[in-house]
This record gives C-alpha cells, structure tokens and sequence, in this order.
C-alpha cells in the first residue's frame, strides 16, 4: 500500500488543508477531491489518525506488517505499549482471525440464544429452525432511488416508533383510507420541516412588526431568515477554485467582522457557514489555541450546567433552557440558577426559579 496517501491525510487534517479547499470534513475531502469510494475514505482516514497517535504503524504499513482493514479494527485495541505486539500477533491474519483474537484478550459478555424460524428460501425448501446469538446491530437507514422519481426508505424502528406511526395512521383514516405509510410520513415530516425551520431559520408567517432593538452585534430573527435565504441554506465558503463548499448540515452564522471585534448583526456582516468553515475564521481571526481554549471553558460550563438538571430537578431545567433561550450564556446561567437554589431552599416552580435567577443574573 502507498503510505503516502496516509501520510498526506495526517498533514492535511492538522493544518485543516481541507477547509481551504471548501470540503468540510477530511471525509468529504477524501470524496470530492481524492475520488475515494466511501469504504477507501473511512479505511484511509483512521489509518492516518492512528499513524497520527502512533507513529510506529508508518513503519509497520510500509513493509506490509498490517493493512488498513486490519487497523480498522485494531483501532479502540491499540496503546503505546502494545502497538507492535498487537501488529506482529494481527500480522498476516484474516479479519475473522483478528476478530477471534481480540475477543479472545477482552472477552465480551455472552448474548442470549434466539430460536426463529428461518423464510423459506425457495419454493418447495423445508422450514428450519435455527438456535444461534441474535443478528448484529441493523445496519443504518438507507434511502435508495427506485426510479427518477420514486425511493425506497428502509430503517429499524424502535417499539416507540412503531406505536407513533400506528396511532398516527389511524388518527388520518379519514384522510389517508388506505392507511398508506409514505403519506403518514410525509406529512409529519411537514410539519417537522415547519417546526424546524422556526427554529433554525427564523421562519415565520407573522414576521414582527416593532421588534426590541438587538443587543449589540446580535443576530436578529429577521436578518436569520434574511441570510439563510439569501445564501441558499448552505455554507458561503468558496476556495481558490471558486468551488463552493457543498455543506447543507450543520450550518451556523458566522460575523464576517468578529461580534468580538465591533461587528455588526446586520445581514451584510453575517454568512452561512458549516461548523468546520465558522471554526476555522474564527482560529484565523483569534487563533487555534485562543479558540481551543474557549472551547475547553465553554464544554466545562455545560458539563457544570448539566449536573444541575435531573428528573426530579425538572424546574430548575426548564428554568435553565428559558434563560439560555432569552440570550444568557449557559454557565451564567448554571451558577446563577445554583445561587437561586441556595437563596431559596424551597423554589420548587419553574417560573419562581426564572424570577430567582433572572434576579441573580441582573
């Protein structure tokens, strides 16, 4: 195997080459850019972050000790101390072999026997029993074109689910007589689409009036439905090329002139970008150790907040998601709802939280 392609992978995701390349993960570099088959790219990107974590494999990959499938699963196995013990007993191995030996150094619990009865394979074939483990995890939903204008969906649901989607197609009998599944999944996707784009884009049909002016470089409710419209609800970033990157999840607004720097909220200051391209200006404009470092406090904070919130909290969460939606940030917000609670032993509504914290925090 070339292990210059590793080697290449390992330089490009730690200088975020990527990024400037408008692809918004090594992944869909590895698509788009590097013509990889999906399999490739997901083989080739842990082999290159293992190599990054354990230097020695380069050496082990060049002379064809181990190959990138073996890797794959080696990868939640290997430390420092065992990297090359693990290779040389993996070595020459076929996936099963390396299955059964890594079950065999962390042995995981049994599973119960499932007795089916297996679909008749073919007409005249006998039914059979047959006593084994149950099938492995379903794989992922897959959504496959069956003609220009017709898919095939197909997914595992939960019992959960099962029940939603058998109440609601009984509930649209009277709509839907034939008690079609594609329609009753159609239109709750509808109105899930509604529900979120409310919430992501600003959506509305009673666009305000007389709104309260915004704080200081804060984006309003009508310049977010301004700029997702106006960018297509996709990520702006353009690289050299002028290839635009394809990103439609994930996306965020980003100031073009930092908040933090005097920028405004108006739509000229704000772009869509993906989570990956908003990262990168702001570790261009702030610095990558300056960003990491707010990452670091900001990920504490919300670990804070989440200790304060429970089942039998209830009050105190809903209180916590009414202040964080109104603007304030997530760990003032935490330590001014544990003030609150150490002031007033017996809040025990939400709204007297709201008003306990609002008074901490003002």
């Amino acid at each position: 195997m070339d292990v210059r392609v590793i080697v290449h992978l390992i330089e490009v995701e730690e200088r975020r080459l990527h990024l400037k390349l408008a692809c918004s993960s090594l992944f869909d570099f590895c698509r788009r850019r590097l013509n990889m088959s999906e399999g490739a790219a997901f083989r080739r990107i842990n082999a290159a972050r293992l190599v990054a974590r354990f230097p020695a494999l380069l050496a082990h990959l060049q002379r064809g000790a181990t190959h990138l499938s073996t890797l794959v699963l080696l990868r939640d196995f290997l430390t420092a101390e065992n990297v090359d013990e693990l290779v040389a007993a993996t070595s020459g191995k076929t996936k099963r072999e390396v299955q059964e030996l890594l079950v065999a150094r962390a042995p995981r619990p049994d599973v119960p026997s499932l007795l089916r009865k297996l679909p008749t394979a073919r007409e005249g074939a006998q039914p059979a029993l047959m006593l084994r483990p149950p099938v492995a995890p379903a794989p992922a939903p897959r959504l496959e074109p069956l003609s220009p204008e017709r898919y095939k969906l197909q997914l595992t649901a939960s019992v959960e689910l099962r029940d939603k989607l058998e109440r609601a197609r009984e509930l649209m009998r009277h709509r839907n007589p034939s008690g079609d599944l594609a329609v009753v999944v159609e239109q709750a996707l509808d109105a899930l689409l509604e529900k979120l784009e409310r919430e992501r884009l600003g959506k509305t049909t009673r666009p305000a009036r007389n709104a309260r002016p915004a704080k200081e470089g804060a984006i309003t409710a009508a310049t977010r439905r301004e700029v997702f419209a106006r960018d297509g609800e996709q990520c702006t970033f353009v690289d050299h090329e002028g290839q635009r990157c394809p990103a439609r999840g994930f996306l965020e607004l980003d100031h073009i002139e930092a908040r933090a720097r005097g920028g405004s909220g108006a739509a000229s200051n704000i772009r869509v970008r993906c989570k990956s391209h908003n990262l990168r200006h702001a570790e261009e404009v702030f610095g990558r150790e300056h960003v990491e470092t707010k990452i670091r406090i900001r990920q504490r904070k919300c670990g804070e907040a989440a200790t304060l919130t429970s089942e039998d909290d209830s009050p105190f969460e809903l209180a916590m998601r009414g202040l964080v939606n109104l603007g304030f940030a997530k760990g003032e917000v935490a330590r001014a709802v544990d003030v609150a609670r150490q002031r007033e032993p017996g809040l025990r509504e939400a709204a007297d939280v709201l008003r306990g914290a609002l008074r901490v925090l003002t």
